[in-house]
């Protein structure tokens, strides 16, 4: 069987199991990894891993963090996102900074992409990049 490119559903799930078990760390590693297997996918298949929206995490923070990332990698190379991205569940009621460091809000305040912070979703600089 061929190997095939994880879909944002995919990842969702894999949140959803790390946040049953507490580990927060992965769950937002697994977020900001999915942005990485984006841009190295070829055109077909950036659309076939976007294009259906996932079950929720059980958490709104990590939706909405989802939804942004997905917006955000679709904006950084010149496509549409799908349409679910714009789906009221994926904007938060309070702002989360996503560092967890108070000491970070304002650089998150500064550096966050509008894909996120729109949502209500803040990260710090660089934390949307990878080696």
């Amino acid at each position: 069987m061929p190997w095939k490119e994880e879909s944002v559903s995919d990842v969702a799930e894999e949140i959803s199991a790390c946040l049953a078990k507490g580990d927060l760390g992965s769950a937002t590693r697994l977020a900001f990894h999915f942005l990485e297997r984006y841009d190295k996918s070829d055109w077909e298949t950036r659309d076939r891993i976007t294009a259906e929206p996932p079950h929720s995490t059980g958490s709104d923070r990590y939706d909405a963090l989802l939804a942004g990332i997905v917006e955000f990698a679709c904006a950084s190379h010149v496509v549409l996102a799908p349409t679910w991205v714009n789906d009221e569940r994926y904007f938060l009621g309070k702002w989360w900074f996503v560092s967890g460091m108070t000491s970070l809000h304002a650089d998150a305040l500064v550096h966050s992409p509008i894909s996120l912070a729109r949502r209500g979703v803040f990260v710090t600089q660089g934390a949307l990049e990878y080696a």
